[in-house]
This record gives C-alpha cells, sequence and structure tokens, in this order.
C-alpha cells in the first residue's frame, strides 16, 4: 500500500505539469455543454383528473327491475382504448397538432409521438383517472389533454346509450318473430284438437294406456266382487236347503249359523286382500287357514246328532225370512256386476280396437304441444328482457348509472417539467472537470518524466548514482505562487460560473434560446 500511494503521488506530480492544459479543455467542455443544456426545449406537461361516479342513486331501487351495466369494466375498457389511432388522429385534427407534419410519414411519426407521451394512470376501486401530456408548446399541452377527457367522457355515455337501443331493437325483433311462432303453434293446436275429438286424452281424462289399464282393473275388481257375492248367495241357499230339509230337522243349529256368518266374513276379506296381494302374502295365508278350521268346525257339528229341542221350526221363522231376503238381495246384486262387467269387457275391447288411431292422436298431440310449450315460453322469456330492457335504457337515459366529476381540469402549464437543468449543469461540471482531469493525465503519457530516483532506477534498469535538487530563487518562487493562485482563481471562476447558471437558470435559457435557437432557426 506504501508503494502504490507514492506511485500515485508520482503520477499526480507529474501530471500537474499539464494543469493549465486540463483547465482550459474543462472550461471549453463546461461551457459547450451548459450551452447544449440552455439550448434544450422546455417541455410542458399538462395534466386532469375526472372522477367517474358508477354509485348511482338509482341502483339499489332498480336492482332486480332493471339489468345494471358493468359501468366500471366500460370505463376502464374506454381508457384503455383512449389511445387508438382513430382517437389519436381525432384528437391531433381538432387540436391543430396534425398542422407540424406535411408528409403521411410525418403523420405517423406524429402519432407515435402523441401515443408516447399521453399516459393515462388510475383506475381500480377508486375510478380516478389521471389524463396527462408533455408537449414543449404549453398551450398545445392543454388542449390536447382536453380533448383526450372529452372523447373518453361522449365515447363512454355514447357507448352505453348505443349499446341499450341495439339490444332493445335485437329483443324486439326477436319477440315479434316468436309472437308469430306462437300464433301459428296455437292455431295449430285447435284445429288438431277439433279434428279428433274424442280421441283427446285429456277429454278422456288420462291417455290411452292409462284409460286401459284402469278399466282392467276396475273389470278385475268387479269380477272378485261377483265371486264373493255368489259364494255368498251359495252359502245362504245352502242354509235354506238344511232348513228346508226333512233328513235333519225343521230348524238350523245356531251354532253352524253362527259359524256360517263367520265363514263369510272371512271370505269377503279374502277377496278384498286378493284384489292387492298375492296368494302368498302373509294376511292372506292366514285367513285361508281360519276359514279352513271354521268349515271343519261347521262339518263337525253336522256330524252330531240332533237334539230334540230343535226339531219343530216351520218355515215362518224370522231367520229363515232373513235369508230369503239375503238371497234376493244377492241375486239382485250379482246381476247388477254381471252387468257392469259386461259393459267393461265392451269398453276394453272399443279401446284395443281404437289403439291405433289413440296412440297417432296422442303422440301428435303430444308434438304440438311441445312446441307450443317451447314457444310459449321462450316468449315469455323474451317479453321480460324486452321489458328489463326498455327500463334499464330509461334508467341510462337519466344519467343516472354514470356521472364523470373533473377534479382537476386541465390548464395551462407555466413552469416547464423537462430538463432537468439543474440536474443536468451540475452533471456537465463533473463530467467537464473529469474530463480535463483525464485530458492531463493523456498528456503526460505521451511526454512522461520521472519523479523520483525509484522510477528512474526501475524504467531504465541501470544504477543511479545521484540526484540534484532544484533551489528556487526568490522570484521564481513568487512566480510560482502566482500561478497557483491564477489556477485557482480559474477553477474558482469556472465553479462560480456554473453556481451562476443554477441561479439564473430560466433567464440565461429564454436568452441563449431567444438569441441562438430560435434567431438561428
Amino acid at each position: 500500500m506504501h508503494d502504490l500511494f507514492y506511485r500515485i503521488l508520482a503520477e499526480v506530480r507529474a501530471t500537474w505539469r499539464f494543469r493549465w492544459y486540463a483547465l482550459l479543455f474543462a472550461w471549453i467542455l463546461g461551457m459547450s455543454g451548459a450551452f447544449l443544456v440552455y439550448s434544450l426545449p422546455n417541455v410542458y406537461q399538462s395534466s386532469a383528473r375526472v372522477y367517474a361516479d358508477t354509485d348511482a342513486m338509482l341502483s339499489p331501487l332498480l336492482r332486480g327491475l332493471a339489468v345494471q351495466p358493468d359501468v366500471r369494466s366500460r370505463i376502464q375498457l374506454m381508457a384503455q382504448t383512449l389511445l387508438s389511432r382513430p382517437n389519436l388522429e381525432t384528437v391531433a385534427d381538432k387540436t391543430g397538432l396534425s398542422l407540424r407534419a406535411t408528409t403521411p410519414e410525418a403523420k405517423d411519426d406524429l402519432l407515435l409521438t402523441l401515443q408516447r407521451h399521453v399516459q393515462i394512470a388510475g383506475g381500480g376501486p377508486g375510478n380516478l383517472y389521471t389524463i396527462t401530456y408533455s408537449d414543449q408548446n404549453k398551450r398545445m399541452a392543454k388542449n390536447v389533454v382536453q380533448a383526450l377527457l372529452q372523447i373518453l367522457m361522449n365515447d363512454t355515455l355514447g357507448t352505453n346509450i348505443q349499446n341499450s337501443q341495439s339490444a332493445q331493437n335485437f329483443l324486439q325483433q326477436q319477440v315479434n318473430d316468436y309472437s308469430n311462432r306462437l300464433n301459428t303453434a296455437e292455431k295449430k293446436l285447435a284445429e288438431f284438437e277439433k279434428a279428433n275429438v274424442g280421441y283427446i286424452p285429456n277429454q278422456g281424462g288420462s291417455d290411452y294406456f292409462t284409460k286401459l289399464q284402469n278399466t282392467e282393473t276396475q273389470l278385475q275388481s268387479l269380477q272378485n266382487e261377483l265371486d264373493t257375492a255368489e259364494a255368498s248367495r251359495a252359502t245362504t241357499e245352502r242354509q235354506m236347503r238344511d232348513m228346508e230339509s226333512n233328513t235333519g230337522s225343521a230348524s238350523i243349529n245356531p251354532r253352524i249359523q253362527q259359524i256360517d256368518k263367520q265363514i263369510g266374513d272371512y271370505q269377503q276379506k279374502l277377496n278384498n286382500l286378493l284384489l292387492r296381494y298375492t296368494n302368498e302374502y302373509p294376511d292372506v295365508v292366514s285367513t285361508r287357514r281360519m276359514i279352513e278350521q271354521l268349515q271343519a268346525q261347521r262339518k263337525a257339528i253336522q256330524t252330531q246328532p240332533v237334539s230334540a229341542s230343535n226339531v219343530g221350526v216351520d218355515s215362518d221363522n224370522p231367520v229363515y225370512q232373513d235369508m230369503q231376503k239375503s238371497l234376493y238381495s244377492a241375486q239382485v246384486h250379482i246381476g247388477t256386476l254381471k252387468t257392469q262387467i259386461a259393459l267393461q269387457r265392451k269398453q276394453i275391447s272399443d279401446l284395443k280396437s281404437k289403439v291405433d288411431r289413440i296412440t297417432d292422436v296422442q303422440a301428435n298431440l303430444q308434438q304440438l304441444t311441445r312446441n307450443y310449450n317451447v314457444t310459449l315460453k321462450k316468449y315469455n322469456e323474451l317479453y321480460a328482457r324486452l321489458d328489463t330492457a326498455t327500463m334499464s335504457q330509461d334508467a341510462s337515459n337519466s344519467g343516472n348509472d354514470l356521472k364523470f366529476r373533473i377534479i382537476d381540469p386541465p390548464v395551462v402549464p407555466q413552469i416547464p417539467v423537462s430538463p432537468k437543468r439543474d440536474l443536468l449543469l451540475i452533471v456537465v461540471l463533473v463530467i467537464s472537470l473529469a474530463a480535463g482531469c483525464g485530458f492531463a493525465f493523456f498528456l503526460h503519457q505521451i511526454r512522461p518524466v520521472y519523479a523520483n530516483l525509484k522510477g528512474l532506477r526501475e524504467t531504465i534498469g541501470l544504477p543511479v548514482l545521484g540526484a540534484f535538487t532544484i533551489i528556487w530563487s526568490a522570484t521564481q518562487l513568487r512566480y510560482r505562487r502566482r500561478e497557483v493562485l491564477g489556477f485557482s482563481a480559474m477553477v474558482c471562476l469556472l465553479l462560480l460560473m456554473f453556481v451562476a447558471g443554477l441561479s439564473f437558470e430560466s433567464h440565461i435559457t429564454n436568452l441563449v434560446q431567444h438569441f441562438f435557437v430560435m434567431g438561428g432557426a
């Protein structure tokens, strides 16, 4: 580190010989850079902030009654497409910016520059948008921002109205179309029902197969009821024959009468169970077993000898008379059941003979009804949507779904936003000083000297016997001091020039651009 330090110090001392060249070079480079900085044109920036109020007061009231458009998404889309070529051409023509371009190529470059200098920020939950544009003409910057703001507001509102009207026209056309379809379907259905009276399922209470099944079920029920009635009649006749028989007794055994009544009740219960269940059903099996037990008891009683107390009952017995009445009622009931069974069989035969016609009518009717129901459902949906679209357009026309509020309108800027001359001047000063030092070091490399004996020995590779020290006279010392003071004064003057340039930046800029830039143009 010690050798490196002395080596660097030696290089600095050797470079110091060309300090005046370095200072002159720094002055030339600094003044040129400062003139270039001052000659840069001013860029003015104008901006506007607008708030899109999408929280309409009627929105809670219209929820469920009218379509609430996604206004926020529409605004974001318009903001993204605001810098499209048609909009940029409109802005350029409206503000007079297009006069800067005289050829198609220049116009394309102008539109690209316009697109690059326009900035649109904001959106999100706050719906606050900022439009910014930078231009060398302060009034032009304000006019461009004003034109973009106007396009954003007009296009968003205009798109809303146009889309609502287009949707309403389309729905109206579809409603008229389905209304005609519905009328045609109604006429076809009415004519078909008129031409097939008696074969329509709803006129008979059910369709063909359901009606046939019900009729067969009723026939089976009547047949079971007939079997029960005939069995009851046979029992009554047998009891009456027993009473009239001379082989046994002129009277009937009360125990046998009671058992026969129980057998009849169980037989009726068995017939009812067979209408709903199979022969293997537990209740059916138990009922049959009970009937068999009662029949065995009756047979056992009949085999017993008849007691003398039961003899001598004549035909005027009230029990015998009740049996006659029951027998008459049973015969009437059996006749009625046979008539009903015949009618049911005839109805089944008629249904089976008309099976082809009825099924064809039912199939055609189902198709016509299905088409009618589909058309009616679609018509009702379209009509409801048309009513909703009409209400939505009325709500949009009232201006309650979207309002623009300009927070900060665009104004003519007075202070340029670029270039940053303060920073550029500092950069020019640093670069000019560094370049001056580099220029002096370059001259030292071209015309090198040895600052000490060590460097000389290392360079020539020979022993050095000694060195002579320069003894400065008083006149030379005064000259050297004046030279150092002059050099320091010139360096300070350069620094003061840059400080003055920073302090009077706006005045110097106006002076340079007026006499040199504008005058040369």
